[in-house]
């Protein structure tokens, strides 16, 4: 019936001529009805995707995945491999992890492990290309060796003086590339160490400086104050790290307050807007300028934290260099078979695929090192920096402590209180002396000017008696 209708459709339109009037009708009708069957399935195809569409929205928003032929390699699988297997690798070394560091057997274990390397198999697509170059070039050159290719087939083989004059300029890039990789994450390191230190800082600050009393109108703003404290490290952390749920880590770690937590999750910015804060807090409250004036040091620390992390995160090492070691690299690979072949022979095909994993394993140590955030242990950094203020907040809130710091109070006040006379009787008195008229040199000459002249000895008195005026 399907070859029937075809056939009439197709005499309908390309011979309609040849066809009489009744098997046009038929034709007709049966394009007709194809046609609407056509529509009608298009149309519940369009309101079907229609209903999904709305379920989807209803259902949360739609995630778009990219997705990789089959007959090409599954790069992305690759590298969310690598990435999972770094997040595995966060870790803050103890002593027994320093031992195990620098121990003799390291050599081995390394490369036991060296087969499951999840960033040595990273490698794997490009240095899978490179082999396969050199195999072809290898198996090419051995047919015509054989004879089994035309007269006119080539040998592929050149000399190796280009790779010695162009070896030390790959090396010269990869050490760089290696070595600003490696400063920027030493930087990292430093700002993220430096954040622990000010928040230890600050919140012995905030304790010893803020209202003590329970019962004054400033103590729940320096409680807010530590509550929000020990909320900046995750923020922190979260600005710069897809991964896990700020809401979740505020809920679970943190004493925060509904409304505080939906402040921070609507911030544009989360840690500037906790910063502000615990600012205001600071505002409300009454303190001595000198303290302020401390604790604002910190704020300040803490802000260029944020923007020397920011900088790392948002400028990359130059493009245009990332682009000319992996093109120089690449290039340097492909032709390496070629000056190989006349040396080695078949053997050019495991040296180059040794060379290339080197090469290639050095330059990707260098772009993971680049962003140093998903390689550094910010989850024990930021969970460090909390603990240590939360547990602050417990030994300030200690009986032992609270009464240590009043009986300071009152010893304090009672020195003040007794005078310097009945703490030592017998001690001398100082007393200042007067300090001397000021006189200018104007002064001295008006005053030599106005006091007038001895007069002359007398003939009577020897000459050895007289004064300086006497001559």
């Amino acid at each position: 019936m399907a070859a029937t209708n075809v056939a009439s459709r197709t005499s309908m339109f390309l011979a309609p001529s040849q066809t009489s009037g009744k098997a046009q009708a038929a034709g007709l009708q049966d394009w007709t009805d194809g046609s609407l069957r056509s529509f009608s399935l298009r149309k519940n195809s369009v309101t079907a995707s229609k209903a999904q569409t709305v379920q989807k929205k209803a259902r949360g928003p739609l995630v778009v995945k990219a997705v990789v032929p089959k007959n090409l390699v599954d790069v992305t699988t690759i590298d969310e491999q690598k990435f999972e297997a770094l997040v595995l690798r966060r870790v803050v070394f103890n002593h027994d992890d320093w031992k195990k560091h620098k121990s003799s057997g390291r050599y081995f274990r390394h490369m036991k492990s060296i087969f499951t390397s999840k960033v040595i198999g990273a490698l794997g697509p490009a240095v899978s290309v490179m082999t396969g170059i050199a195999a072809g070039v290898v198996g090419w050159n051995e047919l015509v060796t054989m004879g089994a290719l035309p007269e006119w087939a080539p040998v592929l083989h050149m000399s190796n003086l280009p790779y010695t004059l162009t070896a030390p300029a790959l090396s010269f890039l990869l050490v760089f590339r290696t070595n600003a990789s490696y400063g920027r994450f030493d930087e990292a390191r430093k700002m993220w160490g430096l954040m622990l230190n000010r928040t230890r800082d600050i919140t012995r600050q905030a304790l010893s400086y803020m209202a003590r009393d329970e019962h004054t109108y400033e103590y729940p703003k320096r409680a807010q104050f530590i509550r929000h404290l020990q909320a900046f490290p995750l923020a922190y952390k979260h600005h710069f790290l897809q991964e896990g749920s700020l809401e979740e880590d505020l809920r679970q770690f943190t004493t925060l307050s509904d409304e505080e937590i939906a402040g921070i999750l609507a911030a544009t910015h989360r840690p500037n807007y906790v910063l502000l804060v615990m600012s205001e807090c600071m505002r409300s409250c009454h303190m001595d300028p000198i303290y302020r004036v401390a604790m604002e040091a910190n704020f300040a620390t803490f802000a260029d934290d944020i923007g020397g992390s920011e900088r790392l995160f948002k400028t990359p090492i130059p493009l245009s260099y990332t682009r000319l070691t992996s093109r120089f690299l690449v290039l340097y690979h492909m032709f390496l078979p070629f000056a190989l072949w006349d040396p080695l022979g078949w053997l050019t095909i495991p040296v180059t695929a040794t060379c290339a994993a080197i090469f290639f394993c050095i330059e990707e140590v260098g772009v993971l090192i680049e962003n140093p955030f998903p390689i550094l242990a910010l989850d024990v950094i930021a969970q460090s920096a909390r603990t240590n203020a939360a547990e602050l907040e417990l030994v300030s809130l200690h009986e032992g402590i609270r009464n240590l710091v009043v009986e300071d109070d009152l010893e304090m006040k009672m020195l003040s209180a007794v005078s310097q006379e009945a703490l030592l009787p017998h001690a001398p008195k100082y007393v200042p002396e007067p300090e001397p008229e000021y006189q200018s040199d104007w002064d001295e000459d008006a005053a030599a000017l106005a006091t007038p002249p001895p007069p002359p000895p007398s003939p009577d008195v020897p000459i050895a008696a007289r004064g300086p005026y006497s001559l």
